[in-house]
């Protein structure tokens, strides 16, 4: 199912531990204007960017969410995140851009410099912005980017 120009609704449910754990990750009807509402800002994403960008994960039904370790409150359980890369440059790079950009989001973290998540509301962006780091084997988030 097209969602916007440039995204699916299968970019946002795939999951290869869904799959393999035969976990049904199917988006619940009333999570459905989340997920629209997520597409859309990822155009502003996309444009800022002027790149593709290729989602690692997106929705998380909360079986998911628990199997990859994500917390109860997580904003992937309600359809309003996403993690991504994007052949742009690092997840620094990204994030700056995004910033300089002007992308309005709820949550923006750099992931271990692996990839990039970020959030969104749909009554109010806090435009906070984070670096998650390793320390003591745990992940631990500082604000702004390092």
């Amino acid at each position: 199912m097209k969602l916007t120009e440039h995204f699916k609704l299968e970019e946002f449910t795939h999951s290869t531990t869904a799959s393999r754990l035969k976990i049904n990750n199917s988006v619940p009807t009333d999570l459905m204007p989340n997920i629209q509402l997520t597409a859309i800002k990822l155009e502003f994403v996309r444009k800022a960017l002027g790149q593709p960008i290729i989602i690692t994960s997106g929705y998380r039904c909360p079986a998911l969410n628990a199997r990859v370790g994500g917390v109860s409150t997580s904003a992937h359980t309600k359809g309003l995140a996403v993690d991504f890369h994007s052949s742009f440059g690092s997840p620094k790079q990204i994030c700056q851009r995004l910033i300089d950009a002007g992308v309005q989001f709820d949550k923006l973290i750099q992931e271990h410099n692996q990839w990039v998540h970020i959030g969104f509301s749909p009554t109010y962006n806090r435009q906070q912005v984070l670096t998650a780091v390793k320390q003591g084997g745990k992940t631990i988030y500082l604000n702004g980017l390092v």
